[in-house]
C-alpha cells in the first residue's frame, strides 16, 4: 500500500466537517443515533444533518442533500435504505467529499445482486475520488478525533486499536471494556470492505503513533498473503492479538451471510498466526484478559513462574493451569525463600512454590507486595501468578511498586466484580466503588499488570507473552 493511502486515512480519521444522512424528526432512526454519537463524544468540527423532507434535526439545521451544504464536507455517514446508496455516492462525488461510511446494509452478503451493486458503489467512487468504509458496518470511533458510532463510549483516549468484521462486536467491546479500565486509540468496523478493507487499516494502524496494540476479529480475508506479509513486520513494533471465526463449515456459512467474506481453513490461518507472530485468542472473555496483558507487555525471559496466593486450593489449580501451557514451576533460591519467612505467616502458609500467604492475605495487605517484589527480583522466577480474592487498593498500589523493580510479567486471577459489590463480607473486607476499580485497572495496565477472571485465562496469557517474545527473538536473528 503507498504513503498516499495511509495519508488517505489519517485524513479520514481528521475530518474538519461531517454530513449525517438517514435522519428524521423521529427519535428512532439510525441516522439519528448516529448523529448523536458524534454529539456525545463531543466533535469538535461541523455537523450537518440531511433530510430534504426536514428543517432541524436535533438542534441542528437540516439539509436537503448533501451537494447544498455550504462550504466543504469531508465525510458522509450514509445510513439510508440500500437503493439509495448509490445516488449519495453520486452526490459525494458531485461536492469533493473525501470519504463516506455506508452503514447501510443489503449488499454482498444478500448475493449476487448485492454483490452487483456493491461494485458499482466502488466504480462510481473511485472514479471521483472517495474513499468507502463498508458497506454493511458501524464506521469509526476514535476519542482524540471525536469520532464516535455509538453514544456512550469512552471520551479516554488509549492505546488499543479494535480492527473488526463485525460492528455490534466492536459496540461491544468499547463499552465492555471500557467499564474495565481499557481505552481504545481507534476503533474501525470495515463490514464489506468493497474498498478500505483490513489490510488498508492494518497498515494504517502499524504507523498510527497513538496505537501500541492491535486487535482483529476476522471472519475472512480476500488477499491472505498481503495481511501475512502486513503483521510479521507490524508484529516485530506492536503486538497482533487475533480473534478469528469462521474456521468450521457452520462458521464459514456465517461469515459468507454476515460480511460476505472468504474464511479460508482453520489450518490455513493457523500456519499464517505462527509465520507471522500473531496472538490467537478464542473468545470476547479472552480476548479481554488478553488486552490487559498486552497493552504495555512486560516479555519473560524463560518459562519460570511463581504462584502466590491467600487460598490453597486456587493455587494448585493454577499450578496444572501453567504446565499445561508449557509453563514450569520456578524453583525459589534459598535467599528467595529466607526473604519470604521473615514475612510470611508461620502456620497455615507456605515459602516453596507455589507461595501460600494464608487466609492473612486477606487482613494485612503488605503480604502480596512484599512477595510479589521478593519472588520478582529471583532470577529463577521470569514470570508471576498471584491469586487475589479481592482487589484493595493499598494492595494493588504495592504489587504496583514492586512490579517497577521486578519488571516482570505479572497476571492477577480475582474475582473482580464481587470486590465492588456491598455484602456483609465484603464490607468486612472493605469494597472498593466501580469508579475506583476502573481507575486502579487503568493503572495496573499501564504497569504491565494483566487481570483475569481464571487462572487457565492467566496462564495462557503468560504463555502467550513468552510466545510473542520467541517471535521477535526469531526475527531479530535474522
Amino acid at each position: 500500500m503507498s504513503g498516499e493511502v495511509i495519508s488517505q486515512i489519517e485524513k479520514i480519521f481528521h475530518p474538519r466537517s461531517i454530513a449525517v444522512t438517514g435522519v428524521s424528526d423521529k427519535s428512532d432512526r439510525l441516522g439519528n443515533f448516529l448523529l448523536f454519537s458524534f454529539m456525545d463524544i463531543g466533535f469538535k468540527g461541523n455537523l450537518y444533518p440531511v433530510n430534504p423532507r426536514e428543517d432541524r434535526v436535533m438542534g441542528l439545521r437540516c439539509y436537503p442533500s448533501v451537494r447544498e451544504i455550504e462550504g466543504p464536507i469531508d465525510l458522509v455517514i450514509i445510513s439510508v435504505h440500500p437503493k439509495s446508496v448509490l445516488d449519495l455516492i453520486d452526490d459525494c462525488v458531485a461536492k469533493g467529499v473525501r470519504a463516506a461510511v455506508i452503514f447501510s446494509s443489503g449488499f454482498r452478503e444478500k448475493g449476487e445482486g448485492g454483490t452487483r451493486a456493491e461494485a458499482e458503489i466502488v466504480r462510481r467512487a473511485r472514479s471521483g475520488g472517495v474513499r468507502i468504509l463498508g458497506p454493511n458496518c458501524m464506521g469509526l470511533y476514535s476519542p482524540s478525533c471525536g469520532l464516535s458510532f455509538f453514544p456512550g463510549m469512552p471520551k479516554e483516549i488509549g492505546t488499543v486499536a479494535f480492527l473488526s468484521q463485525s460492528g455490534s462486536l466492536a459496540i461491544m467491546l468499547g463499552l465492555f471494556a471500557g467499564g474495565r479500565g481499557v481505552r481504545f486509540s481507534k476503533m474501525i468496523s470495515v463490514g464489506n470492505s468493497a474498498d478500505l478493507g483490513v489490510n488498508e487499516f492494518l497498515e494504517y494502524l502499524g504507523y498510527d503513533p497513538e496505537t501500541h496494540l492491535i486487535v482483529l476479529y476476522l471472519e475472512g480475508l480476500e488477499d491472505g498473503g498481503r495481511f501475512i506479509s502486513l503483521a510479521k513486520d507490524i508484529s516485530l513494533k506492536k503486538p497482533i492479538l487475533l480473534w478469528k471465526v469462521g474456521e468450521t463449515e457452520g462458521g464459514r456459512k456465517a461469515a459468507g451471510s454476515h460480511t460476505g467474506s472468504l474464511s479460508g481453513s482453520g489450518e490455513i490461518w493457523e500456519a499464517a498466526i505462527r509465520q507471522s507472530g500473531i496472538i490467537k485468542v478464542e473468545n470476547l472473555t479472552e480476548l479481554m484478559g488478553f488486552i490487559t496483558a498486552f497493552q504495555n507487555p512486560y516479555l519473560p525471559a524463560g518459562n519460570q513462574v511463581a504462584i502466590l496466593s491467600g487460598p490453597g486450593g486456587p493455587a494448585v489449580s493454577a499450578a496444572d493451569a501453567c504446565e499445561k501451557e508449557g509453563l514450569r514451576l520456578a524453583r525459589l533460591s534459598p535467599e528467595t525463600k529466607s526473604k519470604l519467612a521473615e514475612f510470611v505467616p508461620e502456620f497455615g502458609a507456605s515459602i516453596s512454590n507455589p507461595v501460600d500467604l494464608s487466609l492473612s492475605s486477606s487482613f494485612d495487605q503488605t503480604l502480596y507486595p512484599r512477595a510479589t517484589e521478593v519472588c520478582g527480583l529471583d532470577k529463577n522466577v521470569d514470570m508471576i501468578v498471584e491469586y487475589i480474592s479481592m482487589l484493595k487498593k493499598e494492595m494493588i498500589e504495592g504489587i504496583m511498586r514492586a512490579q517497577e523493580r521486578a519488571r516482570k510479567p505479572i497476571a492477577i486471577i480475582t474475582f473482580m466484580e464481587y470486590t465492588t459489590i456491598e455484602s456483609p463480607l465484603s464490607r468486612f473486607f472493605g469494597y472498593i466503588t466501580r469508579e475506583e476499580l476502573t481507575d486502579l485497572l487503568l493503572k495496573m495496565y499501564r504497569s504491565g499488570i494483566s487481570v483475569h477472571a481464571t487462572e487457565q485465562e492467566a496462564a495462557r496469557v503468560l504463555a502467550s507473552l513468552l510466545q510473542y517474545k520467541r517471535y521477535l527473538d526469531s526475527r531479530n536473528h535474522l
